[in-house]
């Protein structure tokens, strides 16, 4: 399908629904202003727990979650998406920003999960998915968002300016070694999982783009840079905010401060990850998910750090029990 706005109605859907034995996969298709975009669901008949909705970061499309999918899958039913400008998607332009990605996520979950749903923003994907809860509550059980940040800071704009410089120059080689830098933790003595593989497997991605892929990838950045946090409600819905211990681009710190614009939030960091945690540590984010989006203890994890409880829907946090650290933070406005 073409990108143009003229090109196609400003909505379509068509549902193709494949046998999965024992699971069923339906493939949605849609379009937003003119903008083809598509997501799947694979349908869990014994879910345990509500679907969980999978909104991904830059080179993390709709069919590359791999182990930590499919270990979801035992669970419940879960859904992926490609929205414009990403995967197989249209190419989106940077003009559109991440209310008009919202809106797109909005209307593929009208159709694929009309009851409320848990899902999870990572990197990119958390702007998409935390602007998604905000504005409706009511058809989120929870949130979680891997790899994320409150507000975009200067170290990540100067990182993403260089990038942006390089793309205008069609210097790929040079981008490919800012990408994985400003992913993986490369600090003598640092040891993090999994890191031989992950690194193949990042730097074959980023070889393999195609000139479609690496344009959708500039004007994603572009978007970072040009379209801000809008604000908005503070999300009252349960939420947990995680990241790798030695993650160099949402570091801990930043990771945390997105936590505490949450009203009953959670806060945790992986042993030995950085910020590719779902390449480095799928089996056990796979884990945490499930305990999360299931209502379960958080408490006494091997692989992470003490979960910090985090309310602000009083100003005097309530004892917990399963181990899970305490802090509080006063209302907002007072």
């Amino acid at each position: 399908m073409s990108s143009r706005p003229d090109a196609t109605p400003d909505r379509e859907t068509e549902t193709i629904v494949t046998t999965l034995a024992p699971l069923h996969e339906e493939v949605i298709r849609l379009s937003c202003d003119g903008y083809a975009y598509n997501g799947r669901v694979v349908h869990q008949p014994n879910a345990r727990m509500a679907p969980v909705v999978l909104v991904g970061g830059a080179f993390q499309y709709q069919d590359t979650w791999g182990r930590l999918e499919r270990s979801l899958r035992r669970s419940a039913s879960v859904i992926t998406v490609d929205l414009p400008g990403s995967g197989t998607a249209d190419p989106l332009p940077a003009r559109y920003g991440f209310d008009f990605l919202t809106r797109a996520l909005d209307e593929f979950l009208s159709v694929a999960a009309p009851s409320p749903v848990n899902i999870l923003g990572a990197s990119y994907g958390s702007a998409i998915a935390y602007q998604w809860v905000q504005q409706h509550p009511e058809r989120t059980e929870r949130l979680a968002l891997m790899g994320t940040m409150a507000q975009l800071t200067d170290h990540v704009r100067a990182r993403m300016e260089r990038v942006l410089r390089l793309g205008e120059q069609g210097r790929r080689t040079e981008i490919e070694g800012a990408v994985l830098d400003s992913m993986m933790c490369s600090s003598p003595g640092v040891a993090v999982a999994r890191r031989p593989a992950v690194v193949r497997c990042l730097s074959r991605a980023l070889g393999d783009l195609t000139a479609n892929d690496f344009a959708k990838f500039l004007e994603n950045s572009r978007r970072l840079l040009d379209h801000p946090d809008p604000g908005g409600p503070t999300i009252r819905v349960p939420v947990l905010v995680a990241t790798g211990e030695h993650d160099p681009l949402t570091t801990p710190a930043l990771s945390r401060d997105a936590a505490y614009r949450c009203a009953d939030a959670r806060f945790t960091t992986f042993k030995d990850a950085d910020h590719l945690v779902h390449l480095e540590r799928p089996a056990e984010l796979a884990d945490l998910l499930t305990r999360f989006f299931s209502g379960e203890s958080l408490g006494g994890l091997d692989y992470c750090h003490p979960v910090e409880y985090i309310d602000r829907r009083s100003p005097v946090p309530a004892p917990r029990a399963g181990g899970e650290l305490q802090s509080s933070c006063a209302p907002e406005g007072s």
